[in-house]
């Protein structure tokens, strides 16, 4: 049982007022502030989706065509429940100080935070991030593009944004997510004996939905060993070129820190240069100058990629395995 400890409330009560709690937990996870969110009154929902077109046919004077109709299909779409349980000793909170703010509120916080970093891996991984959770972008690409590398890569995944159809996410119970107000109860310890402490807890039903087939892409095995599996300009134009025009608006990517690295690199003049031996054998590229004056060339920090933009996140890993 994880509880705030008098140990945890010394360091937080000694610490300097002026400079605040420094967070430490350095995971970037964007993707709760990106996507689009939906309310919902319940917890699933039964959408519709148009599948076939009726035919449309010339026809001669006095002769008919063949009536057809349009191909419906109706899917359930889920939402789960995400839950972050807080509890603390009454007498802790007695002995808080609130040197650094209300102890209940930084538990909250980091409650909130904790809740984004695993909706975060949820949304490209899915049940492989948590089995209890919802389906995530890498079982559900309409088309993608292999760089080459298998286990220990990574990908960049480009999502349809567009809040009806495309990658959003769904928030059930009428969009509630926020802690619970604390309330006192009486709890046990390991050894059921019982104390009063103060309870609350972060409660949402959240699903990751993508009402179009056709809504996520990606550049697969993404690796920054091997110049031939880097994500490159030339791939990710590969990768567009399988997609509708219909469904080229309001495109993003998502990538991580490996991938927007490799993506600089190969746009730059220059990459490695020379090996430790002081050989260009086996280096990842070859000087190259650039400009009257010969200055070598890095690219600037890439915002975008085959005109569309770029977010970078630490929910996509480099532990993929892309067969």
């Amino acid at each position: 049982m994880a509880n705030i400890t008098l140990y945890d409330l010394a360091i937080l009560d000694r610490a300097d007022s002026y400079t605040g709690l420094i967070e430490d937990v350095t995971t970037l996870a964007p993707e709760f502030s990106t996507f689009g969110a939906i309310k919902r009154s319940g917890t699933y929902y039964e959408p519709v989706q148009r599948v076939s077109l009726p035919t449309a046919q010339f026809r001669t004077v006095n002769a008919g065509v063949s009536t057809s109709k349009s191909g419906y299909k109706k899917t359930v779409k889920e939402m789960f429940l995400v839950d972050v349980q807080l509890q603390m000793d009454e007498a802790i909170v007695k002995a808080d100080q609130a040197h650094l703010g209300s102890i209940w509120q930084l538990e909250a916080a980091g409650a909130m935070k904790a809740a984004s970093i695993l909706i975060g891996a949820q949304t490209y991984y899915g049940t492989s991030a948590d089995a209890a959770g919802f389906t995530g972008i890498r079982s559900q690409l309409a088309y993608s593009v292999k760089a080459g590398g298998t286990t220990s890569s990574t990908s960049a995944y480009l999502c349809w944004m567009d809040e009806k159809e495309g990658c959003r996410y769904d928030v059930g119970n009428d969009g509630q997510f926020a802690i619970t107000p604390p309330r006192l109860q009486t709890v046990s310890d390991s050894n059921s004996k019982v104390y009063t402490a103060w309870l609350g807890n972060l409660n949402a039903w959240v699903g990751y939905n993508q009402l179009s087939n056709l809504s996520s892409f990606g550049v697969t095995g993404i690796t920054a060993g091997t110049q031939s599996q880097w994500l490159t300009d030339d791939k990710a134009d590969q990768l567009l070129a399988k997609i509708p025009m219909a469904r080229r608006n309001n495109l993003r990517w998502f990538v991580n820190r490996t991938a927007i690295s490799t993506l600089r690199r190969s746009r730059s003049t220059i990459n490695l240069g020379v090996n430790p031996s002081g050989t260009t054998s086996g280096v990842l590229g070859s000087y190259q100058a650039a400009g009257g004056g010969g200055t070598p060339a890095f690219s600037p920090m890439p915002t975008e990629l085959v005109g569309y933009p770029i977010t970078i996140t630490d929910s996509i890993v480099n532990t993929e395995t892309n067969s």
